[in-house]
């Protein structure tokens, strides 16, 4: 056999190794993951639709609960099963993130955001100012001093308010908005703070 065979031979068998050692990777996470939304949240119904086969899923889950209807969360992980795309993903600055969209019975009051660094793409708000929690300083931009005095709340909560990326009232969709790193705290935590705290 010449080289350039046993160089493919070699790269086939490490494309393979890769593929399902990050397949399995990326199903613990969404299992793990969609475990503790429900866990935390005790959905009277569910549903989870796949993205991109095993780079993640959107749950949706119908709450019966005083305050809140719904909740919607994406799971969006690396390519973690991809020898050649997962490092470009890194290269382009991807993370493991979870996004969750929860949608109270009232009306949102305002525009709130709470994020760990700058806010970016946000239409003019009349309040802007930067407060510490736990040793970590975060950003607020809002126009409703009540929803931005409620996320600062929840957030203040967090054993590691680090682990969550922008918390934010969204008006137009009438639903609170998380951004979370994977591996940087617990998406139970949060949503159990959403649940509790009126």
């Amino acid at each position: 056999m010449n080289a350039g065979v046993t160089l493919l031979v070699i790269l086939g068998l490490v494309a393979s190794l890769q593929y399902w050692r990050g397949r399995r990777l990326n199903l613990t996470l969404i299992r793990e993951l969609s475990r503790q939304m429900e866990e935390a949240l005790q959905p009277v119904n569910k549903n989870y639709t796949w993205i991109g086969g095993y780079v993640g899923v959107v749950a949706e889950y119908d709450l019966k609960h005083e305050i809140y209807e719904k909740v919607k969360g994406t799971i969006s992980l690396l390519p973690h099963h991809s020898l050649l795309y997962f490092p470009i993903s890194l290269l382009l600055g991807r993370r493991d993130r979870v996004y969750v969209l929860i949608y109270p019975k009232r009306k949102l009051k305002g525009k709130a955001h709470i994020a760990i660094g700058k806010i970016k793409d946000i239409s003019k708000v009349s309040f802007k100012d930067e407060i510490e929690l736990k040793g970590v300083v975060v950003q607020r931009r809002y126009d409703s001093k009540e929803e931005i005095d409620f996320l600062t709340k929840i957030m203040s909560q967090l054993e590691d308010p680090s682990s969550v990326e922008l918390l934010a009232a969204n008006v137009e969709e009438n639903a609170y908005y998380a951004r979370l790193r994977i591996g940087r705290g617990d998406i139970s935590e949060l949503l159990r703070r959403f649940i509790v705290t009126a």
